[in-house]
């Protein structure tokens, strides 16, 4: 969870546009193996789709497209997103690399959907 924290302050400072996060990788350490590495790279970047979702969530409720009570909605999946990902960590740190990996990549896929969907919403004429 304190990665999300700290990738809402990333992704706030470096934005996104059309579609691609504009964010430099998030260092990933060297002790880890190459396979862990890559799990955690995936994992990274799922936390920053998780928290570029949040963010357009949040400029769809300022901009009037979404009621505060669909934003609350979709905040709320993307609640049950982050724990997902907590979990992959979680996966990750006791050592499951390949299943930490697998849980990153298909929670990703579910992000960039939602994030997809938030992103063209329109106001309701």
């Amino acid at each position: 969870m304190k990665l999300i924290y700290a990738l809402l302050i990333a992704v706030a400072l470096a934005g996104c546009g059309s579609g691609l996060f504009a964010t430099a990788p998030i260092p990933v350490s060297e002790k880890l193996s190459p396979a862990a590495q890559k799990a955690q790279n995936v994992i990274n970047e799922a936390n920053v789709t998780l928290t570029s979702a949040a963010n357009v969530i949040a400029m769809k409720k300022r901009e009037g497209v979404s009621t505060r009570a669909q934003a609350q909605r979709d905040l709320d999946k993307v609640k049950g997103y982050a724990k997902d990902l907590d979990k992959a960590q979680e996966l990750l740190d006791k050592g499951f690399v390949l299943d930490a990996e697998t849980k990153a990549e298909a929670l990703n896929k579910v992000l960039l959907a939602l994030h997809k969907e938030l992103a063209s919403r329109k106001a309701k004429p």
